[in-house]
């Protein structure tokens, strides 16, 4: 037992050190708000709405806000670079003048997929923003009055289904996250 005595004193002098010896009691602190996790993600700057505009080429996604418009704009910015990244790999993109359209390489048949994307996790946008929008597409974003927007061109028969690709996302975005989920 002699030897155990030197063992125990060690551990309870551990543990008292490790309270800290503070005589400071920790005060509450207000939550921080905080921009969330995405840094891509515009409709997590908060008081930030989106709505749709319909082009000749396709659409934009505009996206104002009422609090940090610097924040948003390089969110919005980074989203379209995203885009163009992700689309870019499929081959050329759309500049709206090309009279056939097509996904590039993408099976638009995909069981669960969405818009013909193998999500491979249970439907999501497999976290990444350059993939959330299926029809192959160009993103061009831009600034607006207290905000900024992505115009998305597409080309042929794509812009219709663009159209209403950006008006689904929209109302996703709408609910402040830009997590697709399941839908």
């Amino acid at each position: 037992m002699k030897s155990l005595r030197p063992f125990s004193l060690a551990i309870t002098l551990a543990a008292v050190g490790a309270c800290g010896g503070s005589s400071q009691s920790a005060s509450p602190q207000q939550p921080k708000v905080t921009t969330a996790a995405d840094p891509s993600c515009p409709v997590t700057v908060p008081g930030t709405s989106v709505s749709v505009e319909d082009t000749n080429t396709g659409a934009a996604l505009v996206f104002v806000t009422t609090s940090d418009v610097i924040e948003l704009r390089k969110r919005v910015a980074t989203m379209a670079q995203m885009h163009n990244d992700h689309h870019g790999a499929m081959g050329p993109l759309p500049d709206g003048t090309a009279a056939e359209g097509g996904h590039a390489g993408h099976d638009m048949g995909g069981g669960g997929a969405h818009a013909g994307h193998d999500m491979g996790g249970g439907g999501k946008h497999a976290g990444h923003a350059g993939g959330m929008i299926g029809v192959h597409s160009k993103a061009a974003a831009s600034d607006v009055e207290s905000g900024a927007k992505i115009a998305f061109t597409a080309s042929g028969p794509d812009v219709v289904t663009l159209q209403g690709e950006l008006r689904m996302h929209a109302q996703h975005f709408s609910s402040g996250s830009c997590e697709m989920g399941k839908h």
